[in-house]
């Protein structure tokens, strides 16, 4: 492979849909005549004829040293790669080639022990990458500096927060010397500074190590990585020069349907699991033009498994391939009871949004009582639209296109909500 540390050989992953496990002795029985007969009466159609791929042929090479971009709508197949590289899960055909050691953060505590302490969690993983007590021990206090978690190392992981599993996570995958890195957009849950932090140590390791690294923060992307996968739909459709894969990924998230299905967003930290945006409808939309200083009316749907108390909806405002230029809140705060599936109307105001085109990204958050956000779920790229020149309202002024920071938009005007019936 001489240079070459990670093949991909026309990879493909199938999954079967529908139901594959059953609960009971009489089930299992009852299933396998019913598919001895070529049918499973139980849900009424033929047994495991319905698959889905994941991936369907995908083939690539990465180089030592480089830093690539995997980018690629929600849904696309990214994280099934990055397990299929990991090995968490094998391809269902084609084969996957490296060299060294791979080491990965695919979510919120990849690879803890939920009754180990922090510090025993830094031993077994390194355990698991095939290094030595000795070696490890020699990385112990870097590690341990870097996750900010000092205080809290001999402290059972399952009482650790989203945040500290990112920050104990990234400190551990980075410094165990992997040869192959790689992250899933899990660094969303850390707060800023932090991400900053960890963008910087991952581009420290590109150079003589690999590093390939998911985000829909094109931003981050730019900083870190050189080259880039584009996948769509499942399939391998661009490698090469990371604008390239960018350009592709901005021409796709046009806005094509009104309703967005959000059940397939990947939802971030533990909070997720607690409280979700199920669907977004774009309401009397006939294109994703509007008018400078006008408004988007939406409708969000919204469900939860526990009974969750002041809630707030925020809209993160991006360019397409830049940083977040705006940001807006709901006004009042929202309180979701356990099992009720609720549609909250909102209006997201533009003023102060000059032409051109605008990603939106929607975060479910608590703001605790010193100004702290906790995600309870994030949709990274929910949707896109785009402002039209008003002459009646800037009286023919050019708008300056390099707008620089981040600026506070009107809250969203809260229009109501409803319950709805459980299906």
């Amino acid at each position: 492979m001489n240079d070459i540390v990670l093949k991909a050989e026309n990879v493909s992953k199938r999954y079967r849909l529908g139901q594959i496990g059953l609960s009971t002795l009489r089930d299992d029985i009852d299933g396998f005549v019913s598919r001895l007969r070529g049918k499973d009466e139980r849900i009424g159609r033929p047994a495991g004829q319905e698959t889905f791929y994941a991936l369907k042929d995908v083939s690539f090479e990465v180089e030592k040293g480089s830093a690539v971009a995997l980018i690629g709508r929600n849904g696309a197949g990214k994280s099934t790669l990055l397990k299929l590289i990991s090995r968490i899960t094998a391809p269902t055909e084609g084969r996957i080639r490296y060299k060294g050691r791979v080491a990965s953060l695919l979510e919120v505590g990849t690879g803890f022990n939920q009754h180990l302490t922090g510090r025993e969690n830094i031993f077994l993983n390194g355990a698991i990458m095939g290094l030595t007590r000795a070696e490890i021990s020699r990385r112990l206090d870097e590690i341990i500096e870097f996750s900010e978690v000092e205080r809290f190392i001999d402290t059972p992981v399952k009482r650790y927060s989203s945040g500290m599993y990112v920050k104990l996570g990234f400190a551990v995958a980075a410094h165990l010397d992997p040869d192959i890195l790689i992250c899933d957009e899990v660094l969303a849950v850390g707060d800023t500074r932090f991400q900053e932090k960890c963008i910087r140590k991952m581009g420290d390791l590109a150079g003589e190590h690999t590093v390939i690294y998911v985000s829909h923060n094109m931003h981050t992307l730019r900083q870190l990585c050189n080259t880039a996968l584009y996948l769509e739909e499942g399939r391998l459709t661009y490698a090469g020069e990371l604008e390239g894969a960018i350009g592709r990924y901005a021409g796709s998230s046009r806005l094509t349907d009104t309703h967005r299905d959000f059940s397939g967003v990947k939802h971030e930290g533990n909070m997720g699991k607690l409280a979700r945006m199920t669907y977004l409808d774009l309401n009397n939309v006939t294109s994703n033009e509007y008018e400078m200083g006008g408004g988007i009316d939406m409708t969000l749907g919204l469900e939860a498994v526990e009974d969750v108390k002041n809630l707030r909806v925020s809209a993160l405002i991006s360019r397409p391939g830049s940083g977040v230029v705006a940001s807006s809140f709901s006004g009042p705060v929202y309180t979701a009871n356990a099992g009720q599936k609720d549609a909250l109307s909102l209006r997201l105001p533009l003023g102060g949004l000059g032409p051109g085109e605008y990603d939106a990204a929607l975060w479910l958050c608590f703001i605790d009582p010193i100004g702290r956000m906790v995600s309870y779920d994030v949709v990274p790229n929910a949707f896109r639209f785009s402002v039209g020149q008003n002459l009646d309202m800037n009286e023919g002024m050019l708008w300056n296109e390099k707008r620089h920071g981040i600026f506070r938009l009107p809250d969203m005007e809260e229009g109501g909500l409803k319950r709805e019936q459980e299906s």
